[in-house]
């Protein structure tokens, strides 16, 4: 996987600005269509010159301590480059944390020797370094500059699929925080990271251990208030588009020119909603979706909540009443021409599809994940529309998404199937998995997805032997502790003999003694006092 421009395409550089991008081994800013002037710098022939809106630094500040002379190189190199900032200039750094998770579970860094060193590691000379966010923020303060930001791009800054920032941070329910790892080929990963991660979300720890970090930094105003960022980085370019949340909005813009028109898309499924009496919260301006920020509780959180808390019927009755509405606006009319299995060339029993209530307009986001509710359900990010598409393959497709990002956790108390099986969707799981296989092949580029696949499948490969190797590790364990005890019998049973053996050996020399002792004394009583005991 390559998506190395992320990190910066959400980006709002200032138009026409000047901008220098000190690079490693290739440039990112060249791929991207801003509107900027760029001048570009190598970190291995380093020049510099004039004033710039902006410095880039993305995966070199860790070389600092090759550039720069002295005790103080990072720091130093800030200020070296405050000479060349205009007054309102802003420095984008991004580097690794040396205490990322991605360390901890075995990833190899390219700056050290072998997996691990560098969570032994504090900052070497003359050798380039991963930091700390502590230690990012001493180099900050040491080169007097006045503001700074944090940003903690996901799984790194290389191959970012989301971006958080200190306002909006991951618990580990958050859906984005499961992540597409990715790791060097030189790697041993020993665990599974984002199940470590989950509990380091849930400890509030995660800027510690996130494992990349960019950093926004400046002597003046840092007016970019954007919280969130999150990328499709696995669907083909026609569906790619870039999540960019706000304060108070939320926004949708398309990632590549052929999105666009799948914007354009999305704003006639938000017309023709709201003329079928939904409550939307979208709305289309300039290639933008816009979506106002509420201030209340999703419907899958309720649904989670509901379930954590044992409270079956009251979730079925939420469940209902969600299906109730949407069932009352879709227009139940089939029209003509093929229905959904027959488009995707999925072959269903007539007397099946007889039991299904196919509807003319199938909107199949009207799921839990993407309503806010209150008083009233208020829908959102309504990408996909297909014609003649069972009412029930949405119920089922909202069911099977609650369980997509909490499974482990709700099968604990529910599982999935009786909830399918309560709402007599038994029958129809084999065709609605089908269904969802096919539209997600038509959404997703399947060499990038089986590229992905192929890399993780190695490491969970490699987690399968390893566990295979605990066990017989624990076998071994098992079968030394049997001798040990083996042994440790047999030792206690020599021991208890030994000590009869003793007892007897004592028993014979006490009456030995007193033998020799009753002898003199008979002897003293026979002869008289003048014998000597």
């Amino acid at each position: 996987m390559k998506f190395d421009t992320n990190i910066l395409k959400w980006y709002p550089f200032k138009e026409n600005a000047e901008v220098l991008e000190i690079y490693d081994e290739e440039t990112i800013l060249e791929k991207l269509d801003f509107k900027i002037q760029l001048k570009q710098t190598s970190i291995k022939d380093l020049k510099w010159e004039g004033q710039y809106d902006y410095i880039t630094l993305i995966g070199t500040y860790e070389y600092a301590t090759t550039m720069i002379k002295g005790n103080k190189p990072y720091s130093e190199l800030l200020k070296q480059l405050k000479k060349h900032l205009k007054p309102d200039g802003t420095i984008l750094l991004a580097i690794d944390n040396r205490l990322g998770i991605q360390y901890f579970v075995g990833n190899k860094s390219k700056h050290y020797f072998q997996i691990f060193n560098g969570l032994e590691s504090k900052i070497r000379n003359k050798e380039p370094n991963l930091l700390l966010k502590s230690e990012i923020e001493k180099f900050i303060k040491e080169a007097e500059y006045t503001n700074y930001k944090f940003y903690y791009p996901v799984p790194n800054y290389r191959v970012a699929n989301s971006i958080y920032t200190d306002d909006f941070l991951p618990k580990s329910n958050h859906s984005k925080i499961v992540y597409p790892v990715s790791y060097d080929k030189n790697s041993k990963i020993l665990y599974n990271e984002i199940n470590v991660m989950k509990q380091i979300c849930d400890m509030e720890r995660f800027q510690d251990f996130a494992n990349s970090y960019l950093v926004e930094i400046s002597n003046g105003n840092i007016d970019n208030d954007i919280k969130f960022i999150n990328y499709n980085n696995f669907r083909k370019d026609d569906y790619k588009l870039i999540l960019i949340m706000k304060p108070e909005e939320v926004e949708k813009i398309a990632q590549t020119d052929l999105a666009k028109k799948h914007i354009q898309k999305i704003k006639e499924n938000i017309e023709n909603l709201k003329k079928l009496n939904f409550s939307i919260i979208d709305k289309v301006q300039e290639d933008r979706i816009i979506s106002t920020v509420q201030h209340v509780e999703e419907l899958d959180k309720k649904l989670i909540n509901k379930i954590m808390n044992g409270e079956i019927e009251e979730l079925y009755q939420e469940i209902e009443n969600w299906y109730h509405y949407i069932q009352a606006r879709l227009n139940k009319m089939k029209s003509e021409g093929k229905d959904i299995f027959e488009v995707y060339e999925i072959d269903v029993p007539q007397e099946i599809k007889e039991k299904m209530d196919f509807v003319k307009d199938g909107y199949i986001d009207l799921s839990f994940e993407n309503i806010f509710y209150e008083d009233e359900y208020l829908f959102y990010d309504q990408e996909w529309y297909f014609e003649n598409i069972p009412l029930e393959f949405i119920l089922y497709r909202a069911i099977n998404n609650l369980y997509t990002y909490n499974k482990e956790e709700l099968e604990k108390k529910i599982s999935k199937k009786d909830i399918i099986n309560h709402f007599k969707l038994e029958e129809y799981v084999n065709y609605f998995d089908k269904l969802e296989e096919k539209i997600q092949k038509e959404i997703l580029d399947e060499q990038t997805v089986m590229k992905y696949k192929n890399e993780i499948s190695k490491v969970y490969r490699n987690l399968e032997q390893l566990d295979e190797r605990k066990v017989k590790d624990i076998i071994e364990l098992q079968s030394q502790n049997k001798d040990l005890e083996l042994q440790l019998e047999k030792t206690v049973k020599e021991k208890d003999e030994l000590e009869q053996k003793y007892m007897v050996l004592v028993t014979e020399f006490e009456k030995h003694l007193l033998w020799r002792v009753m002898r003199k004394i008979k002897n003293f009583f026979r002869k008289g006092t003048n014998n000597e005991f």
